[in-house]
């Protein structure tokens, strides 16, 4: 169960979007956030890659994974994450190191309001496969369809 794994989690709506806040540890030498991947993630990340200088109103994302995990964390600045499972959909804020958001598979993600000193960081949980992406808004919603018509 995710709400298990993440220390503080919150649904956003979002069949299994959840905004999670990590630890912060104060301290007058600078503030520290932790996670342990096998303990606090319900994946173990194969791939690490983050998204920065991305000018004035640009969007990235834009798409959705057929069966990978992600765990994303804006780790200076502040971006918008707009989730969207087919049937609802939602903004989440990251403004904060210490607010993360898991998406799980079949979610539709697109990044925007980007802060000219963003930096978002994403966990995936697996490596990178050109196959595994659903670019087209249609073609995730014909996916979705056919996903719930075999789960009453």
């Amino acid at each position: 169960m995710l709400e298990e794994k993440f220390v503080s989690s919150i649904e956003v709506g979002v069949r299994g979007v959840r905004v999670v806040e990590l630890p912060r540890i104060e301290d007058p030498r600078g503030n520290l956030s932790v996670m342990e991947f096998e303990k606090d993630l319900p994946f173990v990340p194969a791939r690490c890659f983050w998204i920065y200088n991305v000018p004035g109103h640009h969007v990235r994302g834009e798409h959705s994974h057929r069966r990978l995990e992600q765990f994303l964390v804006c780790v200076k600045g502040a971006c918008v994450i707009t989730v969207d499972d087919g049937r609802n959909r939602a903004d989440v804020a990251l403004d904060r190191p210490n607010r993360g958001l898991y998406l799980p598979p079949l979610i539709w993600d697109m990044m925007h309001q980007f802060s000219h000193d963003a930096v978002l960081m994403v966990l995936a949980s697996e490596r990178y496969d050109p196959a595994e992406y659903i670019r087209n808004y249609d073609e995730f919603l014909q996916l979705i369809n056919q996903y719930e018509s075999t789960f009453p």
